[in-house]
């Protein structure tokens, strides 16, 4: 949602704030930030810290407009990249958790083994 919404109502001259990708990112940081709080895993408030870098990139160009269309493009970018891959990392290892626990719940020798 938060993409969707940044590519739809984009500033394509990249002049001022955009301001979609702010609301979004505002919205995605709630969101997450209120899912690390209340799970056991790391990998949720990895990813809450790199979408709080977003918002930062923000408020950073709204204080202060000299900062560069290029320099603020390409923090969006960096940041949201690792917010994906941290949110990938956090998924594999969730998948590979559960596998790994199915194969022993499987296996009638692990019964002795725990």
């Amino acid at each position: 949602m938060d993409w969707a919404l940044t590519i739809a109502l984009r500033d394509r001259s990249w002049i001022g704030p955009q301001w979609a990708a702010f609301g979004g990112d505002l919205g995605l940081l709630i969101v997450v930030t209120a899912i690390s709080m209340r799970t056991r895993r790391y990998w949720p408030l990895v990813a809450a810290a790199f979408e709080l870098l977003c918002v930062t990139v923000h408020v950073a160009r709204l204080i202060d407009p000299g900062v560069h269309a290029w320099a603020y493009a390409t923090a969006q970018v960096i940041f949201t990249q690792l917010f994906v891959l941290t949110i990938g990392v956090g998924v594999w290892n969730l998948w590979r958790d559960e596998r790994q626990l199915a194969i022993t719940d499987d296996d009638p020798a692990a019964d002795t083994r725990r």
